[in-house]
């Protein structure tokens, strides 16, 4: 595990070859899962300057982390509710 001072050099030279934010993360992250990746998610968010939530939000939008909300039903039709016909 990198210490604060290596990952600041390291985001410095990541910065300085054009890597975006959530690329530095993901690069970062390869190989974790589970609770540590997201505990890795924030040490490296304020590495690069970030707070907690601002950096969760960047790794859920890339990607890295999945969202804390349930899926949306996507693409599949909701089933009619049938009247009763019946009187």
């Amino acid at each position: 595990m990198l210490k604060y001072t290596d990952k600041k050099s390291a985001i410095a030279m990541a910065r300085e070859g054009d890597m975006s934010d959530a690329d530095i993360l993901k690069h970062a992250l390869r190989g974790i899962g589970g609770d540590e990746r997201r505990r890795l998610v924030i040490e490296w968010g304020e590495a690069l300057g970030y707070e907690a939530t601002d950096v969760l939000r960047l790794a859920r939008k890339a990607g890295l982390i999945s969202s804390t909300h349930p899926p949306k039903n996507r693409g599949k039709p909701r089933k009619k509710e049938q009247k009763n016909t019946f009187e």
